[in-house]
């Protein structure tokens, strides 16, 4: 074989090599690009569910099922993002879901939810109410351990109402007020459950002991009372208050007011 003879096939063959080399290296990333226009698969974050797990992503891809809305397989042009984020947002519990779309075409739904503050049982039904005074329907109430309040609560919303709470709403303002300090408080956090409307002006705390009823009145001044209320666990609870008394009353001034269990004269 002469030498030209062998530098054309070597030629030849490094051109064949150089074509399969940039058909595979093309073909690739024509399948990456096409990977990119297509949800291949659907991610869903619920970002803050370890400490407040009100929903759960199981329940998301559920819902989607439930409402035909089918996005693995589909091209990214045909979805509608918003359309999708504002279905997700239905939930009672969800503040905001962002769709994104990632490099590997996965279709990534990211949800923060509203952190209920405390829980209303109303003649209505049940809502949570957020830090941020949103309002929403409670739709699993074991999922999250937050003060109670109920009784003859004063609320003027629909069973169904989700949204934020009227600035008319004076009462509900300051029992939220309330609530946000509770909840952030060292002792009354873990010491206080429920709290008890008989009327606007007639407010009652029931701590843990649950046969003990600390009263505070109106919301007015609460931190005040509170205070007060704080003070009988610390001076006479050691001395066997909370066997002997049944009502301690924070609403007269700088008194309280304790209500003996037995038929005895009250302090």
């Amino acid at each position: 074989m002469s030498k030209w003879k062998k530098a054309l096939q070597i030629c030849g063959y490094l051109l064949l090599t150089g074509i399969l080399g940039a058909y595979f290296y093309f073909a690739t990333i024509l399948v990456h690009q096409k990977s990119q226009d297509r949800c291949q698969q659907v991610l869903i974050i619920v970002r803050d569910s370890v400490q407040n797990p009100l929903i759960r992503a199981g329940e998301v891809a559920s819902f989607l099922e439930r409402s035909s809305i089918v996005l693995p397989g589909r091209d990214f042009s045909s979805i509608d993002m918003y359309r999708l984020e504002k279905e997700v947002e239905s939930f009672a519990s969800v503040r905001q879901c962002n769709a994104v779309k990632t490099i590997d075409g996965t279709l990534k739904l990211e949800i923060q939810q509203h952190a209920p503050l405390f829980r209303l049982e109303t003649h209505v039904g049940s809502f949570f109410v957020s830090g941020e005074n949103f309002i929403f329907p409670v739709v699993n109430p074991h999922r999250s351990a937050v003060l109670i309040v109920r009784g003859n609560v004063p609320f003027s919303y629909s069973p169904s109402y989700r949204g934020q709470m009227d600035t008319a709403d004076t009462w509900l303002a300051a029992m939220s007020r309330m609530t946000g300090f509770m909840a952030e408080h060292p002792f009354w956090s873990k010491k206080a459950e429920t709290i008890v409307i008989d009327n606007y002006q007639d407010i009652s705390i029931v701590p843990q002991e649950k046969d003990l009823e600390l009263k505070i009145g109106d919301l007015s001044r609460f931190q005040y009372k509170l205070d007060k209320l704080q003070e009988f666990y610390r001076v006479l609870v050691p001395l066997g208050g909370k066997e002997k008394y049944s009502v301690v009353d924070a609403r007269f001034g700088d008194q309280l007011v304790c209500t003996l269990r037995k038929d005895e004269k009250n302090i």
